[in-house]
C-alpha cells in the first residue's frame, strides 16, 4: 500500500484538471481517530475521512439537501428575472445536462454493474436529487425489465403545492417527463419510466404522491444524448479525478467478482 502522505497532489487527474491541494501529515504522524463531529479545534488538513460513519451519513445527507437547495435557489432567481416558463426549461435542461454524468460518476465509485432495473433503482437510490427522507421513495422490483417506484412523500412537491396546480403540473409532468429518461437511459438506452400516477393530487392528500413504471425494452425509444450533456461532460467538474484517501484506498474501488 503506498505512503498516503507521498501523495502527488496530481495523481489520477484528468489532462487539463487542476492539482488538487493535499497537506500531508508528517510521516511519523499517526492517523488520529474517526471524529463524530467537527467541535473543537480547527483543523489545517482536515479530510472527509477523518469522520466516523454516523459523522458522514450526516453530511451526505445534508450534501444531498444541498443540491435541492441549489435548485430552489438558480430556479427562484430565474423566475425573478425572466418567469415561470424559463424555469420549466432551464430546470429540464440543469437535470438532463447532469444527471447522465454524475449518474456513471456514483456507478463507478460504488461498483454498480449490469445494465438492468436493479442498476438503475441504485442509481437513484444514490441520487442526491432523491435525499433519503426528503424525497422518502419506495422501490419494488419486478424483473430486471420491469419495476415500479413511488414516493410516499415528496418534499419538493411540498413547496410546489402552494403555488398552484400550474406549478405542480410544471414540475411533475414537464420537468419528469423530460428528465426521467435521461437518467435511465444513462444505464440502459432501451429504459423508459412513465406515471402510474402523479400530482395534481386528487384527492389532495393522496399518498403516495406519485408512482412511477420502469420497463425495458427493446420498444422503447432511445433518446439521442442531449447537447447540454455533451457540454457537461467536457468540463473539469466531470472528468475531475480524485486521489487516494490518507491511508492509500484508492477513489475508484477495484472491481469485485460478481458484482
Amino acid at each position: 500500500m503506498p505512503d498516503p502522505t507521498s501523495v502527488s497532489p496530481s495523481e489520477g487527474l484528468a489532462p487539463g484538471a487542476s492539482p488538487v491541494s493535499i497537506t500531508p501529515r508528517p510521516g511519523s504522524a499517526p492517523i488520529p481517530p474517526e471524529r463524530d463531529d467537527y467541535s473543537g479545534e480547527f483543523t489545517p488538513d482536515f479530510r472527509y475521512e477523518d469522520l466516523s460513519k454516523p459523522a458522514l451519513v450526516r453530511l451526505v445527507r445534508e450534501f444531498a439537501q444541498i443540491v435541492h437547495l441549489l435548485d430552489r435557489s438558480m430556479c427562484a432567481a430565474i423566475g425573478i428575472s425572466h418567469g415561470a416558463a424559463e424555469v420549466q426549461r432551464l430546470a429540464i435542461e440543469e437535470w438532463r445536462g447532469a444527471s447522465p454524468v454524475y449518474g456513471e460518476r456514483l456507478r463507478e465509485i460504488m461498483n454498480i454493474e449490469g445494465d438492468g432495473v436493479s442498476a438503475i433503482f441504485k442509481v437513484l437510490q444514490l441520487d442526491p436529487g432523491f435525499p433519503h427522507h426528503y424525497l422518502d421513495v419506495r422501490y419494488e422490483l419486478i424483473d430486471e425489465s420491469h419495476g415500479f417506484f413511488e414516493l410516499a412523500y415528496c418534499g419538493a412537491l411540498m413547496d410546489a403545492e402552494p403555488w398552484g396546480e400550474k406549478m405542480v403540473t410544471g414540475m411533475c409532468h414537464h420537468i419528469e417527463d423530460g428528465t426521467f429518461d435521461y437518467t435511465a437511459q444513462a444505464v440502459n438506452p432501451k429504459a423508459h419510466i412513465t406515471h402510474v400516477h402523479r400530482p395534481p393530487r386528487v384527492p389532495s392528500d393522496r399518498s403516495p404522491h406519485c408512482r412511477w413504471e420502469i420497463t425495458i425494452d427493446d420498444a422503447n425509444e432511445t433518446m439521442p444524448e442531449a447537447d447540454i450533456t455533451k457540454i457537461v461532460r467536457d468540463t473539469t467538474a466531470a472528468t475531475f479525478k480524485y486521489p487516494p484517501m490518507r491511508d492509500g484506498t484508492p477513489h475508484i474501488p477495484a472491481k469485485q467478482v460478481g458484482n
